[in-house]
């Protein structure tokens, strides 16, 4: 799956990606329809997204076992404070969730870069 090349050297990504785009959310949404939480699907979302563009920011990393330790820290993060925090209380300005994305976005980032500070000691040397 790579990335296709126009006349002009631009990079454009398959069509189908779009497709496979909004059948992801709309499966990512089915459960909160299912247990009556609409509530709790744009933020779940929104930190879905976050999580998952961190990971992919840090892609190099996935071979060390405490990146998907981190991984899945984050996410039990996310989990509790989402379901803690009560979401439907007003509404939220689209810009104002914008800048919590991306402030969300930098916390997983700055915690993985974190981890990775910490256990860059413990990791064995690659053998020859």
């Amino acid at each position: 799956m790579s990335i296709i090349l126009t006349r002009k050297g631009k990079r454009r990504a398959p069509r189908w990606i779009g497709w496979a785009i909004v059948a992801g959310v709309f499966l990512f949404l089915v459960p909160f329809y299912y247990f009556d939480r609409m509530d709790l699907a744009r933020p779940s979302l929104f930190g879905a997204i976050a999580i998952a563009l961190a990971a992919a920011t840090l892609w190099r990393l996935r071979v060390h076992k405490w990146f998907w330790a981190a991984i899945a820290i984050v996410v039990a993060l996310h989990v509790y404070v989402i379901l803690r925090l009560a979401w439907d209380q007003r509404e939220i300005h689209e810009y104002v969730i914008l800048a919590i994305s991306l402030i969300d976005y930098g916390a997983v980032v700055a915690f993985i870069k974190l981890i990775e500070h910490i256990c860059k000691d413990t990791e064995e040397p690659p053998k020859a």
